[in-house]
């Protein structure tokens, strides 16, 4: 268990590098800003009326959700990035054939871009995992939407009673 959790807090440095060159730091700090706002305002903007729980109780899953999802995705991530290790290494291992002229088919290595079959693993992840940050933070949004556009609950009107100042009672004899 240690080293699935060194080798996500790995990955995730690793995916806000990766994140930064593709978007800039602008646009990495900003997408990091939005997933953070959203999910907090999902979970403690539900604190701001008092009939605000009650309309989106949901709204306070929505953290843990994506906790759980992230973990999810990362699991499926280190077990396809062991696999395509192996594909690779099994690559090389061709390659070194076809040096050496012990066989004739040249498997592919690297691709036109560069990228090898676990970078291209790792970047099809980091989609998947900025899609769901984006997904659970429209959800905690929502979560805030619907029940701020809540309307209170109204009280029994049978259980109301004007105040005395209201009504003057003149009656005499």
């Amino acid at each position: 268990m240690g080293s699935f959790f060194s080798s996500l807090f790995a990955e995730m440095g690793a995916r806000r590098r990766r994140l930064r060159a593709a978007l800039g730091d602008r646009g990495q700090a900003i997408s990091e800003f939005l997933v953070l706002s959203g999910l907090l305002t999902g979970s403690l903007g539900l604190f701001l009326r008092p009939w605000m729980p009650a309309a989106a109780p949901w709204g306070f899953w929505v953290p843990l959700a994506f906790i759980g999802g992230y973990l999810l995705i990362e699991a499926r991530r280190q077990a396809a990035a062991a696999a395509a290790a192996k594909a690779h290494s099994a690559a090389v291992e061709v390659a070194q054939a076809v040096a050496a002229g012990e066989r004739s088919d040249m498997p592919e290595v690297v691709d036109e871009d560069g990228r090898t079959v676990v970078d291209r693993v790792a970047l099809s992840y980091d989609w998947i995992a900025l899609g769901w940050s984006f997904a659970c933070a429209l959800l905690g949004v929502a979560a805030f939407v619907i029940a701020w556009s809540a309307a209170p609950p109204l009280e029994d009107p049978s259980d109301w009673t004007p105040p005395e100042s209201a009504v003057s009672v003149d009656i005499s004899p």
